[in-house]
């Protein structure tokens, strides 16, 4: 389960990187500890433009009676997409890229559960890949709303967990956000943008646990 993630960028990086441009300041105030439920700015494409905007974390469905129910879904295992119509719908239809500077990790045993912070090694910016729904409020509202799509870990980040989010590549965003299905060959490429070799894994500070901490210090490694 990757329940945190980390966005660190200012604007000018994000608009740079994603191609994308928007008058808001405040979608890019530094968060070291996003949770479900939290607004996050995410980049896709409506009306063939590209555009970023603040996203709740946490898929609503279509059915749902309140934006809440949406907390639950905040990611969905790549391998579930063709279980139901609305998921399907989701990543033929509206797929987007979640900006992150990296995710968290816990490593479970009997004792305690033990955090670890994943990210580039270059320590660039990068993109998680995510779906997204508009969900239409009793009120007449539309809440836009994302969750984003996990894989099998690879052998750096198994020792902590058996998943981990997907993360595309600059190479792929065009082809992640057009409107149209993806096909086979095209979703491998995209679920293997990165190779293993361009991540690092760190131990971070047990104060992570808390959702209320929330600065630099919960990325520091913590030396073995």
């Amino acid at each position: 389960m990757s329940d945190r993630f980390v966005l660190q960028a200012s604007k000018q990086e994000v608009e740079q990187l994603f191609d994308v441009s928007t008058a808001r300041d405040d979608f890019f105030d530094p968060d070291f500890n996003i949770t479900p439920g939290s607004l996050t700015p995410v980049v896709y494409q409506e009306d063939r433009e590209r555009k970023i905007y603040n996203f709740r974390w946490g898929l609503i469905p279509p059915d749902a009676e309140e934006e809440m129910e949406g907390n639950e879904n905040f990611e969905v295992p790549i391998e579930d997409l063709n279980d139901g119509e609305w998921l399907t719908e989701c990543i033929e239809q509206r797929r987007c890229l979640i900006p992150a500077s990296g995710y968290y990790k816990w490593k479970f045993s009997e004792k305690k559960s033990t955090p670890f912070y994943i990210r580039l090694l270059s320590n660039q910016l990068t993109a998680m890949a995510g779906i997204y729904s508009i969900w239409e409020s009793s009120a007449g509202r539309d809440v836009y709303s994302c969750a984003m799509l996990t894989t099998e870990a690879n052998p750096l980040v198994q020792p902590v967990d058996d998943r981990m989010p997907i993360l595309i590549h600059p190479n792929h965003y065009k082809k992640w956000l057009a409107d149209k299905k993806l096909t086979e060959p095209d979703l491998e490429d995209v679920i293997n943008g990165y190779a293993m070799t361009e991540l690092t894994v760190n131990r971070v500070s047990e104060d992570v646990n808390d959702p209320e901490n929330n600065g630099p210090e919960l990325i520091q490694p913590i030396p073995k």
